[in-house]
């Protein structure tokens, strides 16, 4: 056989498996290389609706940690939250039913009040997690981990906690101006410093990231928020997005 006859066949052997062989293996799925938790505070409230609808469209995970008071305030915020409660993308976190009346050190100085105040945006929003975070802390209290951000408050979480609470803080805030609700960093920014922060393994859980930020930051047509560019940026570099109930 010439030798263009004998590469011919080599080649064909390589395309086609002959009978009896062992089928090739699979390409393993490349592995994301991180996880980023998108989490929303302080809903219901205008912009709620349309993060509802956004994520929905996006398929993306995100967790939110409602306001009892805020939801009960009339027909229509009470609406938005049943909108969470109904998307299969969100679940629903206890961001306690009064948000302390915006009167922190009182509300942490009563740890037994704290907890009835949990347990009423529990009960009053039927929701169906114990997802929590306090108001105004970064806190933490999951299996194997405890940290605080200051003192006011630790034995508060210690109370949420053993009545079976698992309470999230955040590792990074996109923090926004408290009279318009726009983001006050940009896309850019935020990207840069998600990615410092895994980098330099400055997270609560090593390659998992839970990013705070706030319904009223949204407010805009989705196709022009700052949100959707982050999200398509962070997909484009192969991030993952979960849920809080899936937080190791």
């Amino acid at each position: 056989m010439s030798q263009y006859g004998r590469g011919l066949l080599l080649s064909l052997a390589l395309v086609f498996v002959l009978p009896g062989a062992p089928p090739p293996a699979p390409i393993p799925k490349a592995q994301p290389t991180a996880t980023i938790y998108l989490t929303f505070d302080d809903g219901p409230l205008n912009g709620s609706e349309d993060i509802d609808d956004a994520v929905r469209r996006e398929q993306i995970k995100i967790n939110v940690f409602v306001v009892g008071m805020q939801a009960m305030a009339n027909p229509r915020l009470k609406s938005y939250c049943q909108l969470y409660e109904t998307n299969p993308w969100i679940e629903v976190g206890n961001h306690s039913y009064t948000h302390a009346a915006e009167g922190y050190h009182a509300f942490y100085d009563l740890p037994e009040l704290l907890l009835q105040d949990f347990l009423r945006c529990q009960k009053a929003l039927h929701l169906q997690t114990q997802l929590a975070r306090l108001p105004g802390r970064n806190m933490w209290r999951i299996k194997g981990r405890h940290s605080d951000d200051v003192k006011s408050g630790s034995a508060c979480a210690d109370k949420l906690f053993a009545a079976g609470f698992r309470i999230f803080g955040w590792d990074l805030e996109w923090t926004h101006d408290s009279h318009t609700g726009a983001p006050v960093q940009t896309v850019g920014d935020m990207l840069y410093l998600i990615e410092r922060r895994l980098s330099e393994k400055r997270t609560v859980t090593e390659g998992h990231l839970v990013l705070l930020c706030h319904d009223e930051m949204f407010r805009k047509v989705w196709e022009e928020t700052e949100l959707k560019e982050l999200i398509e940026k962070l997909r484009a570099k192969g991030y993952a997005f979960g849920h809080l109930s899936q937080y190791p």
